[in-house]
C-alpha cells in the first residue's frame, strides 16, 4: 500500500528498448518519441495525478515562470519562441487552451449567478406588490424568454462550442498582424504565436474580473479605475508590439495597436452576429 504513494528509486539501465516505439535508447527518455522508459510501471498515485494535471491543464513547473513572463513582460514569450527558447515555457497552444477553459467556466458561472440574482430580485419585487397587481401579473402572457428561448440550452451550447469557436479568431488576428507588420518579414507562424499569447492574457484578465464580480457583486469601481481597467488590454498590446515587432517609436506601437484593435473588434462583431444567427437557425429555428 505504501508503494502507491511513495517514490522508489530506480536504476536506469544503460541500454533498453522503448516500449512505445521500439527504439534502443540511452538514458531515461526515448530520443525518438520522448517517452519515459518507466512509464506505466507502478508509479506512485501522487505522480500519476501530477502527470494528469500536467497533460490536461498545463500545470507543471513551467507554469509559474510562463504566467509571470506572460503578464509582466508583454511580447516576451513570442520573442522567446521565435529565437528557439520553447521547452522552458508552457507551449502557447497548451497555455491558451487552459486559459480558454477557465475563462468559459467562469463566464458560464457568472451568467448563472447573474440570472439567480435577477430572479431573486424579481421575486422580492413580486412579493411587495399588492394582491391585485400580483393577479394581473400572473394572468399576463409569459415573457419571451420564458416561453420560447431556452436559456439553459444556450449556456450549454456556449460551454460546449465556445472554447472551440475562439480558435477561429486566432488566425484572423494573426492575419491582421501579418498585414500590419509585413516589413518584419516574420513567418505567419510567429504571428500566430503572438496572437495565442495575447489572447491568453485576455482570457486571464477577463477571468480575474469575473472572479471579482462573482465574489463581490456589490462592488462599484470609481470612474477612473473603470477607465484604467478598460485600457489595460490596449496598453498591454502596445507594449507587446514594441517588444516583439520592434516598432520605431512608442506612438507607432500605440497607433498600430489602436487600428488593429478597432478592425479586430469589427471582425469579431461580424463573427458573433453570424455565429449567433447560425446557432438560432440550427438549434432554435422557432425563434426566427
Amino acid at each position: 500500500m505504501l508503494r502507491m504513494w511513495t517514490k522508489r528509486r530506480r536504476t536506469i539501465p544503460v541500454d533498453t528498448i522503448c516500449r512505445n516505439c521500439g527504439t534502443q535508447t540511452v538514458g531515461r527518455y526515448c530520443h525518438v518519441c520522448g517517452q519515459d522508459i518507466f512509464a506505466g510501471q507502478g508509479q506512485p498515485v501522487l505522480k500519476f495525478i501530477g502527470q494528469l494535471l500536467t497533460n490536461a491543464f498545463a500545470l507543471d513547473g513551467k507554469t509559474p515562470v510562463t504566467l509571470w513572463s506572460l503578464i509582466a513582460r508583454p511580447g516576451f514569450l513570442p520573442g522567446e519562441y521565435r529565437i528557439g527558447r520553447i521547452n522552458r515555457y508552457v507551449h502557447p497552444v497548451k497555455l491558451f487552451w487552459m486559459a480558454t477553459l477557465i475563462f468559459f467556466a467562469l463566464l458560464i458561472g457568472q451568467i448563472d449567478i447573474t440570472n439567480d440574482r435577477k430572479a431573486a430580485a424579481q421575486q422580492d419585487t413580486t412579493t411587495e406588490l399588492p394582491v391585485a397587481a400580483k393577479d394581473s401579473e400572473n394572468n399576463s402572457s409569459p415573457s419571451y424568454s420564458d416561453d420560447k428561448f431556452d436559456l439553459a440550452k444556450s449556456r450549454a451550447y456556449i460551454a460546449k462550442y465556445g472554447p472551440f469557436a475562439v480558435f477561429l479568431i486566432i488566425p484572423v488576428f494573426a492575419l491582421l498582424l501579418a498585414l500590419f507588420f509585413w516589413r518584419n518579414k516574420f513567418y505567419y507562424m510567429y504571428h500566430m504565436v503572438f496572437a495565442l499569447h495575447f489572447h491568453t492574457f485576455l482570457w486571464i484578465y477577463f477571468s480575474l474580473l469575473y472572479v471579482v464580480d462573482i465574489f463581490t457583486p456589490d462592488l462599484q469601481f470609481p470612474d477612473w479605475l473603470s477607465c484604467l481597467l478598460f485600457f489595460i488590454p490596449g496598453v498591454y498590446l502596445s507594449v507587446a508590439f514594441r517588444r516583439f515587432y520592434h516598432t520605431k517609436t512608442r506612438w507607432s506601437a500605440v497607433w498600430k495597436a489602436t487600428i488593429i484593435t478597432l478592425q479586430y473588434m469589427l471582425l469579431n462583431l461580424i463573427f458573433i452576429v453570424a455565429l449567433t444567427f447560425a446557432i438560432l437557425l440550427i438549434f432554435f429555428p422557432e425563434e426566427l
